[in-house]
Formats: structure tokens, sequence, C-alpha cells
């Protein structure tokens, strides 16, 4: 008896420091923490959540609800569920539209933007040209694209009159191929030498103007200052709040929509996210079901009205390509 009794207690313990975990991981999001494991507990709320729920329903067959551990429990459950509901609700239908639905229509000039994380090491490459076909977008901005990937991808430089092609080791080459004439390409190394970004300036034809900016910053990992990836979102930001014509701000950006980070470039730059109200459009983990935040991300400015946004199948990458429509509204 004695041995069962130290075994529940033991069970007990590991519980506890099992909750206090949760409720941490929970509490990290809302400050801009820098150490990259604490970093990534921001990305997985829905983990989070659903194994509250777990954890709640199990603590109900290790406690009695009258007890103090008990009720401590659930106010623990209470309040993580309503951390992670508040991240994530803004990104559902029951969240509010940053962005107005616009139809497809003659008067309202279109922007189709295909975005998408090869994954360098990936050779399954004619998916996505097929999928690159199907949607007919006017932008393919591509990351982590090595002079082998632009080699599968050199089709397209047939199908697109202008392209700025930057193929890289390490995971940091990007590919840019596009409809609309380039005005101005600039290379940047905005906060580390071996990490671009390409900031362009594009005719969409009829007077108007547009400013793409292709990110890719480093994810949260020991070899990595997370304080980089926030750097180099602000300096975008505070660049893009001084431009008046159409902007875009696209890629895989290692962050999520609901991290403070995030926040703050939007109401610097003055941005939409298109997502909010409409759902979360998890880019990443591809090939890992249970382990899926949205990493992939664009960002306009309110020129744009939203006519069509899809999640594209996988294709072999550890990302799923976003399609995303875009009308200047008139």
């Amino acid at each position: 008896m004695a041995i069962k009794e130290c075994d529940i207690a033991y069970l007990e313990t590991v519980f506890i420091i099992w909750c206090l975990c949760l409720l941490i991981g929970a509490l990290i999001p809302m400050f801009r923490v820098k150490t990259w494991w604490l970093r990534a507990w921001t990305y997985a709320r829905i983990q989070i959540l659903c194994l509250t729920g777990l954890t709640f329903v199990a603590g109900l067959f290790l406690f009695n609800l009258q007890s103090v551990w008990g009720t401590s429990i659930a106010i623990g459950a209470a309040i993580i569920s309503a951390l992670c509901l508040r991240d994530i609700l803004p990104f559902t239908p029951l969240g509010k539209k940053q962005v107005s639905n616009i139809p497809q229509s003659k008067n309202n000039k279109a922007v189709k933007l295909f975005v998408g994380n090869v994954l360098m090491d990936n050779q399954s490459h004619q998916p996505l040209l097929d999928m690159i076909d199907e949607t007919a977008p006017d932008i393919v901005f591509l990351v982590e694209t090595d002079q082998r990937w632009r080699d599968y991808m050199a089709a397209l430089e047939d199908k697109f009159a202008h392209t700025y092609l930057l193929p890289l080791p390490d995971y940091n080459g990007m590919l840019f191929y596009s409809r609309f004439p380039i005005l101005d390409v600039r290379e940047r190394y905005l906060v580390q030498d071996h990490i671009p970004s390409l900031t362009l300036t594009l005719d969409l034809g009829d007077g108007e103007i547009l400013t793409f900016y292709g990110l890719h910053p480093r994810p949260p990992r020991p070899q990595d200052d997370t304080a980089d990836l926030d750097k180099e979102l602000e300096i975008v930001a505070k660049e893009v709040s001084q431009i008046k014509t159409p902007v875009i701000v696209t890629g895989d950006l290692n962050d999520v929509g609901w991290s403070t980070t995030t926040k703050a470039f939007l109401k610097t730059s003055n941005l939409k996210d298109p997502r909010r109200g409409r759902g979360l459009y998890n880019s990443y983990n591809a090939k890992i079901p249970v382990v899926r935040w949205p990493l992939d991300h664009t960002f306009h400015s309110d020129h744009f009205g939203l006519i069509s946004l899809k999640r594209m199948p996988a294709f072999g990458s550890d990302h799923f390509p976003i399609f995303i429509e875009l009308g200047l509204e008139t």
C-alpha cells in the first residue's frame, strides 16, 4: 500500500510540473523574449490549447475537483485556454477581418502572388511548377533556393519576362519572377551579412507603382540570435510606414501572426494581414500534421482588397506554398 501511495504522489508531482510548463508556455508570447527555445513556444498556441484540454481531462481522474490541487488545475486550464484563444480566434471566421473582400473584375487591377519555401534539400520540383502553372500568378517568390533550384525553375524564366535570381547555398537563396516590369531592385543585407532580402519597385501599369519586399529571416535556433529577426522586421516596418504607394511584404518570416514582434511590425508599418477573420493558413510543417503554424506571410497596404487566398498542396518541402490574389481598390 505504501508503494502505491508513493507512486500516486510521484505521478501527481509530475502532473503538476507539466501543468506549470503549459502555463509558462502560454504566458511566454506576452513578452518579447529573445532566447530561441523560449521564442519557439510562441508558435504552438493551438498545440498548447489541445494539450491543456487533454491535461484537464486527465486531471479529473487524478484529483478531486473539490481539492485545492483540483481547483488550481481547473483555474490554470481556464487561464491557458483564454490566452491561447485570445491569439487564435482573430485568425478564425469569428475574428474581425482586417482586409475586405473585393470581386475580381476589370475595374480592379489584380496582383496574383505565389510564395513558397522550397526546402533547399528537396528535389521534388515538378509539382511546384505544376502549381505555378495552375494558379498563373503575376509574381513568384521562392526562398531556400540554391543553384540546383534555379535550374529546376528554369522553365519560369521563359514565362516571366522580369526576374531577379539570387541562388545561394546554406538555405539563403531567393528567386523572384514577375510579369510586371522591374523598375528598381535592391539586394540588401539588413541585419546579417549572409541573410539577404529583396526590395523591388514594380510597374503595375496605368501609373501604379508597387513596392515589394521579399524576406526570409532566420528561425529561432541556437546559432542565430532571434533579435536579428526582430530587427529586420523593425527596419522594414519603419521604411514601409513612409511609403504612400501600394506595398507588399511577403516571405517565410519564421514568426507567427500573434507574436509581439509581428504585431509591432503591423502597427508600425500600417500594413494589413488578410488572414485575420479568415483562417490560420498554417504553412509549416507540411510533413508533421500535429506541428503546424503559420510562418509564411503576405502583408499589404490598405490600397488592396482580397480576391482569394489559398494554402496550396504539399510538394516535398516542409512548407506549404501560399497563393494570394489582391485587387487594387478603386
